[in-house]
């Protein structure tokens, strides 16, 4: 309201008024963004963070998880991180300190790198996961091989 009277009284019109609201809105953070492999397409690199989703029903080959774990390990609250789908695959993943990634029924990963702080949430398959500090939390139907601690 001030922004806008004081534009008035100097005729300036509306113009400062609009351009100081969109300057507001332009500094506010960053909103989740939720991203779909769909069946058929292939992802190459690229990092999740600020409670970005990744759901997987096609393939990935080396992302970066960062984000996932804010309620702590394996809570059912947390937003955020890897889906890995029935039918997706995800390759050589990193799964940093406050990642999460979740294999569901029927998906798959393989060459995983989990991080002091980082999680894996697993009920589909695993294969050759490094735990470098972090934590595979196993439920019902998970099916983890070669692991590495």
């Amino acid at each position: 309201m001030v922004a806008s009277e004081l534009a008035r009284s100097r005729g300036k019109g509306a113009g400062v008024a609009v351009a100081l609201s969109l300057a507001a809105v332009m500094s506010a953070p960053a909103l989740a963004a939720d991203i779909v492999v769909r069946p058929g397409e292939t992802v190459n690199g690229g990092t999740l963070a600020n409670h970005d989703n990744q759901i997987v029903f096609g393939m990935t080959n080396g992302m970066t998880i960062s984000t996932g774990l804010e309620y702590g390990p394996d809570n059912e609250a947390n937003t955020g991180g890897q889906w890995v789908q029935d039918g997706g695959t995800a390759n050589k993943t990193t799964v940093t300190s406050g990642g999460l990634q979740r294999v569901n029924p029927g998906g798959s990963v393989s060459d995983t790198v989990i991080s002091t702080g980082g999680g894996q949430s697993l009920q589909g398959q695993a294969v050759n996961t490094t735990l470098n500090g972090g934590e595979q939390w196993m439920h019902g139907g998970g099916d983890s091989h070669r692991n590495r601690h």
